[in-house]
Order: structure tokens, then C-alpha cells, then sequence
């Protein structure tokens, strides 16, 4: 994984998880906030926690703004900040610019701005457990973009002890295998309850065979992967 310098600005909830989560995967991590307390809680998950406006200009650049390599605007509450924080980001040339919106309204704004990477958390968390209660087999779901997701769904039965090859799911449905989860029982285990083990069998080849409590790991479109799920 190639490291990157990323700052975070606004550490509510999203921004504070998402600047710990970039800094425990190794990324050097600038966290911007104007709450001093938030800065205090956030100074030892990141590589520096500055407290600033981030509608102050100066104190963008004079913090370092223009040497990283993306910028995340991870406003919620404040849009106008973040209106803002993007036109100053975008105008001054900060090489990438991710920005949060709340509303299609927002985002349009945003898009008038120039900002082309933009995100919406709480859709995307809504989308994903909306399409784990329709389907039944849905075990999770991580949308990547608009169009595209990877999930994981319990071995349909029509597919159960037949061969990848034999179910030829890339070619009916023009989806991908990425892995196969399967559960093996420990002997070495002292209780019951932990004596079940998942793992990850690897990129699954075209003979292996399909078990009925295995978890398959698929990403596709969201149309193709609909139709697989409703068989």
C-alpha cells in the first residue's frame, strides 16, 4: 500500500474515526479541527492535530495544507464552512479534494465548485444495510462507487456442492469470485462456542467445491449483483 499525506479537516464523528483508521494503516495524517477539545482527543491518533478555521486561508497554508496529497473536507453540520474550505482548497491548488455533502443540493454547490470527489457516509451506510435486509443471503455489502459493490452472500442453494467452474457465476451474472470465507471446527478448542473458525480460502480456483455454510466474497455492479442475489 503506497503511504500518503492526508488531511482531514473537521473531526466529528466521520472525520475523527476516518483520520484514526488512516493513521493506524500507516498514512501520515494531518487532523484539522477549530474545537480545542477535539484536537486534544485526536493528537495521539494522528501525525499532527492543529485547531484552525478552515475558512482561514493563511492558516491552511501556513499548517502544511499544500503539501499533502489529498485533502478531505469531512464537514457535516457546517456547509458553509465547507463551501468555503473547497473554494480556498481548490483555488490555491491542493492536488485532490474529497468533500462531504449531506444533501443533493450540496452537491450540486460542490460540483459548481470544481470538487469532483465527493461522498455522502450516511447514504452509502443506508444503501448497504438497505440491501442486506432485502436479501436474505446478504451477509455484508461495501459499496465502492455508485455502480459498483463487493458483498458477501451465503452459497445460494442451487449452488451448493457444485465446482466455481460448474456454477459459472462470472459468466451468467458477469460478477467476480474475489474469495471464499468457510468455517472449520477446532479440536484444540476448549469450548464449543469457539471451536468454530472462519477463514479465507484465498483466490478460489475453478474446481474448488462449494460448501453449504460457505460465505462468497463478489463484486459486480449493483444491477448484476441484484440479479444473482434474486437468482
Amino acid at each position: 500500500m503506497q503511504k500518503k499525506k492526508i488531511g482531514v479537516i473537521g473531526l466529528g464523528s466521520f472525520g475523527n474515526l476516518f483520520a484514526r483508521y488512516l493513521y493506524d494503516d500507516g498514512h501520515e495524517v494531518i487532523a484539522f479541527d477549530k474545537n480545542p477539545e477535539v484536537i486534544e482527543e485526536i493528537k495521539d491518533y494522528s501525525t499532527i492535530a492543529v485547531r484552525l478555521d478552515a475558512t482561514d486561508e493563511a492558516a491552511l497554508i501556513s499548517q502544511g495544507i499544500l503539501d499533502v496529497d489529498v485533502a478531505v473536507i469531512a464537514l457535516a453540520d457546517d456547509f458553509e464552512t465547507s463551501v468555503i474550505c473547497a473554494d480556498i482548497l481548490k483555488r490555491i491548488g491542493v492536488k485532490t479534494i474529497f468533500a462531504r455533502y449531506q444533501t443533493a443540493v450540496q452537491k450540486k454547490v460542490l460540483e459548481l465548485l470544481g470538487i469532483r470527489d465527493l461522498f455522502n457516509p450516511e447514504e452509502k451506510a443506508a444503501r448497504s444495510m438497505a440491501e442486506m435486509f432485502s436479501y436474505s443471503g446478504m451477509r455484508s455489502s461495501f459499496l465502492l462507487s455508485d455502480d459498483y459493490s463487493v458483498v458477501e452472500v451465503s452459497v445460494p442453494k442451487r449452488y451448493i456442492d457444485k465446482t466455481i467452474a460448474e456454477a459459472d457465476i462470472r459468466h451468467r451474472y458477469n460478477i467476480n469470485i474475489i474469495t471464499i470465507k468457510r468455517i472449520f471446527i477446532s479440536k484444540e478448542s476448549k469450548r464449543s462456542s469457539d471451536n468454530r473458525i472462519e477463514k479465507i480460502l484465498g483466490i478460489p480456483k475453478g474446481e474448488m467445491v462449494l460448501k453449504e455454510d460457505d460465505i462468497i466474497v463478489l463484486f459486480g455492479s449493483q444491477k448484476d449483483l441484484a440479479k444473482f442475489l434474486e437468482g
